[in-house]
């Protein structure tokens, strides 16, 4: 099983050692924050990575995906809340896709540690929608997993999740 996270964001939100090329950043919204998004977002897919690669939870779903979005909420309005929500199965890549949005006015100026508690509730709440959908995958055991992830999260030592300033 797979765990990855794709990264929409905000440009008022700023990334410790720098902003990464790949990740999209949506200019036009609310004006710049002070503040800091502390962890390493590779270094969390690493670690789930390893974690996660000889474990399986069903035939239909061999990859989730984390939509995770980050920005001023309420100041790009319904561009980032309209999808809040939003979880897709995609059976023939055996792929979920299940959105986890974080308001950086609410996260900006917390510890790596807080930071990587936010971070792990919109990780759980987004796995545990993919039980509610109206079609969801046959095979797939969302229980199994989200205790899984829970536990994982539960053991995963924040401060290694943590970027440099200087990266």
């Amino acid at each position: 099983m797979q765990l990855k996270l794709k990264i929409t964001r905000g440009g008022e939100v700023k990334w410790a050692g720098g902003p990464s090329q790949d990740d999209p950043v949506y200019y036009g919204g609310p004006p710049p924050e002070t503040g800091v998004w502390k962890l390493s977002t590779e270094k969390i897919e690493d670690y789930f990575e390893a974690a996660l690669q000889d474990l399986h939870f069903g035939d239909s779903i061999d990859i989730f995906v984390l939509g995770f979005e980050i920005a001023d909420l309420e100041g790009w309005g319904n561009l980032f809340t309209s999808m809040s929500q939003y979880t897709s199965y995609r059976p023939k890549m055996k792929m979920v896709i299940s959105v986890g949005q974080l308001n950086w006015p609410d996260v900006k100026d917390l510890s790596a540690t807080e930071q990587f508690q936010r971070f792990s509730v919109i990780l759980l709440e987004a796995i545990a929608r993919v039980a509610t959908m109206k079609r969801k995958p046959k095979n797939f055991d969302t229980a199994a997993f989200l205790a899984e992830v829970t536990r994982l999260l539960a053991l995963c030592p924040a401060s290694e999740m943590e970027e440099s300033e200087d990266a």
